[in-house]
């Protein structure tokens, strides 16, 4: 019950502070026909980027609070927050941006909004992108981690579901709306296992590309995403940067760790265990990046 009830909050939050969110994967796209039905674990929210810190913040007010562990200004932006609650067995997803979406975030948001629907949750309407959005975002979230069997599960899926209920024309209308949120690269495999047209493919910036490559190679994605954004770095903010990624704060830590004792040396432990991950994941992760370079 946790999370179609959670949906209705953060639906009545947004409303009560007038800001657009669109609810993505979760109940939404099971009601769409593009998943089979199944409990969810948390809620994602596409929300216009201009007012997410407004609804961050109607959402604190209300006890679910923002726990991100990464708050140094040298990491790149995450594309989501993830706010939890004492009382409630659900996270909150509160996304800006959805990886493999090319296009300005903003720009993104406007495409999917334009389009949106409405589908009943926890006897309440809420809003969540048409078919061809949702099949994206549902197509994009697999294809972010190719190596994983659940997610090629997930995609052979999809790819059934729309096969078979996507038109000619829908299927056209899918790679056109693909093109416009920068996406005809990075959900190719998708829309070319449903037989959509090859509408803008090549067009994505070299570098975007090189990104999501980077983020769906096998092995440790987090390293790849440390080395590739220290590349990006002026070399009088390596000391820093090299310093944050070894020496998370201790806040940090237990946000990432929940379960971790609250005793000095538990920290010191899991510094070192972080470490020895890094250091041990380093050498592929060079590799990976000067291989796309």
């Amino acid at each position: 019950e946790a999370v179609p009830l959670a949906h209705a909050v953060v639906e009545r939050a947004a409303r009560d502070c007038d800001v657009r969110v669109l609810f993505i994967k979760g109940p939404t796209a099971g009601a769409q026909g593009l998943r089979a039905a199944r409990v969810s674990l948390d809620v994602d929210a596409l929300v216009d980027p201009a007012r997410r810190d407004v609804l961050a913040g109607a959402l604190t007010d209300l006890g679910w609070v923002d726990e991100h562990p990464y708050t140094s200004p040298t990491v790149l932006p995450m594309h989501s927050l993830t706010h939890r609650h004492p009382s409630w067995p659900c996270e909150l997803d509160l996304h800006d941006r959805f990886p493999g979406f090319f296009a300005d975030p903003q720009d993104v948001f406007e495409h999917l909004w334009t389009r949106r629907t409405t589908i009943e949750v926890a006897a309440r309407q809420i809003a969540c992108p048409d078919r061809a959005g949702q099949a994206l975002v549902l197509a994009l979230h697999a294809l972010r981690d190719p190596h994983d069997p659940s997610k090629s599960a997930e995609l052979s899926d999809l790819v059934g579901r729309v096969g078979t209920s996507f038109d000619a024309d829908a299927l056209r209308d899918l790679a056109a709306l693909a093109h416009d949120l920068g996406a005809a690269d990075t959900a190719a495999p998708f829309l070319s296992a449903v037989g959509a047209p090859e509408i803008g493919r090549g067009t994505t910036a070299r570098t975007d590309l090189m990104a999501w490559r980077l983020r769906t190679e096998p092995g440790d994605p987090t390293a790849v995403s440390w080395v590739d954004a220290l590349r990006r770095q002026p070399l009088r903010s390596w000391p820093r940067y090299l310093w944050y990624a070894a020496w998370l704060s201790e806040h940090e830590l237990r946000v990432a760790d929940p379960s971790l004792p609250h005793t000095r040396f538990a920290v010191l432990r899991a510094r070192i265990r972080r470490l020895r991950r890094g250091l041990g994941a380093l050498p592929a992760a060079v590799r990976s990046v000067r291989g796309h370079e």
